[in-house]
């Protein structure tokens, strides 16, 4: 096993011990009728405003009828909307509705608890020391995505 593989190991497991250790953030997204693809997708949207389907698909990495078929449910639950491109009629942008701006902040909310919660038998060096690398890994990430 190689050190690529070891960390891949090593994040999975951890990743594992600490998701859904309550079954909140599932009880939630059951509760919304929201799959982890849908609210991936509605992040997606979010976080890119005039978003098409293509350009969602694209960044998914998945094929333009499954994101097609996310954004109809999504639609027909209010999460999403299309809305039509004044300069080409064709082409419609998707929205994101401010009930899904607040599903997602809640699901943040209580994704962030799960996780703190599932982490709370950890000693506070450990944890700071965990903090102190996944801050310097997001701001690795984030200047790599720059360059």
């Amino acid at each position: 096993m190689n050190d690529n593989d070891e960390f891949g190991a090593l994040f999975e497991a951890f990743v594992n011990r600490v998701s859904h250790s309550r079954g909140r953030v599932l009880n939630l997204m059951a509760e919304a009728s929201v799959t982890v693809p849908q609210a991936i997708l509605m992040n997606f949207a979010l976080a890119a405003p005039g978003s098409t389907p293509s350009s969602l698909a694209s960044t998914m990495a998945i094929s333009l009828p499954s994101v097609s078929q996310m954004i109809e449910r999504l639609a027909r639950l209010g999460f999403l909307r299309r809305i039509e491109d004044l300069q080409d009629r064709r082409r419609r942008m998707i929205e994101v509705t401010p009930r899904a701006k607040t599903f997602l902040e809640r699901l943040k909310v209580v994704r962030s608890a799960e996780f703190a919660a599932a982490a709370a038998d950890l000693s506070d060096a450990t944890r700071r020391s965990l903090s102190d690398a996944l801050s310097q890994a997001l701001k690795e990430l984030a200047a790599a995505r720059t360059n």
